[in-house]
């Protein structure tokens, strides 16, 4: 029989990992010293180790690993569980080189303006049930001054429908491909599920789940959106990503003077298209 230390230079494992391996019962070793607890082990369990940690170089997980060696499992049976583990390798491998090529992005940003000077982020957007007024405008200019009148009526019909204000409000954006009015703006209150408002304009809505959205979180007056949306823009165009015409603003905390207002800006995106697996 071989010792503990032996085992593991053996199988260039530490002897910490062979204990982990007996406290799961996955590799018990043949003989425990009664007086120093030393743990000694036959080759054949030097045969089992090694399948083991061919399993684990695969990604199999310990919990299906003694299932594997001890059960009778059928070849078609092991080719699917490293089918998954295939398809979860591909899908980490994805990430990575997603997230490669976003580090080399910022890195390349970092020495422009005004593209360094926002932190963005590509999220999914969950969905959200609010109450909304939408109006059309002939352009930009006009949004403060829409913002003014609408934000009021919303608050006006919460509030005799006894509806607390939880804090939250948006702003969303979209071409209406009208030429004599191509903004369309849609101001809206979150009210939880369940709750009805309509009449006078005001209408409840469940604004549906974003795939994904490049977002960056902006602390200050909403003079300075039109600038952070550009570089929302040029950060989707540098990444080879697609916007769609849709923007929002969340409003996170607008309730003291406008320096202080904390704003996330959302560029809603085309959905990546899924890669097909190499045969």
């Amino acid at each position: 029989m071989y010792g503990i230390g032996r085992v593991a230079r053996l199988a260039q494992v530490s002897a910490r990992t062979l204990r982990h391996y007996d406290d799961l019962g996955l590799l018990k070793p043949s003989y425990v010293d009664p007086f120093s607890g030393y743990r000694y082990y036959s080759p054949e369990q030097v045969f089992r180790l090694h399948r083991i940690l061919v399993l684990r170089d695969l990604g199999v997980p310990l919990a299906q690993i003694g299932r594997l060696i001890d059960e009778d499992v059928t070849v078609e049976q092991l080719r699917g569980i490293l089918r998954l583990r295939q398809s979860e390798a591909r899908a980490r491998l994805a990430a990575q080189t997603e997230q490669l090529r976003r580090v080399e992005i910022r890195l390349a940003q970092l020495a422009e303006a005004p593209v360094a000077d926002y932190e963005v982020i590509v999220k999914r957007l969950e969905p959200m049930h609010v109450v909304a007024i939408s109006e059309e405008l002939t352009g930009y200019e006009q949004i403060g001054a829409a913002c003014d009148r609408l934000y009021p009526r919303l608050h006006a019909a919460q509030t005799e429908h006894g509806v607390p204000f939880d804090g939250l409000s948006l702003a969303l954006y979209e071409d209406t491909g009208d030429e004599k009015r191509p903004l369309r703006i849609t101001t809206a209150l979150h009210v939880p599920v369940g709750v009805t408002i309509e009449g006078l304009g005001v209408t409840t809505i469940e604004l549906a789940a974003v795939g994904r959205a490049a977002t960056t979180v902006v602390r200050g007056d909403p003079a300075q959106f039109a600038g952070a949306f550009r570089a929302l823009h040029e950060w989707v165009n540098q990444t080879g990503a697609q916007a769609t015409p849709f923007e929002r603003e969340l409003y996170i905390d607008c309730d003291g003077p406008r320096d202080t207002w904390v704003t996330e800006l959302q560029v809603l995106m085309e959905v990546a298209p899924t890669a097909s697996a190499p045969g």
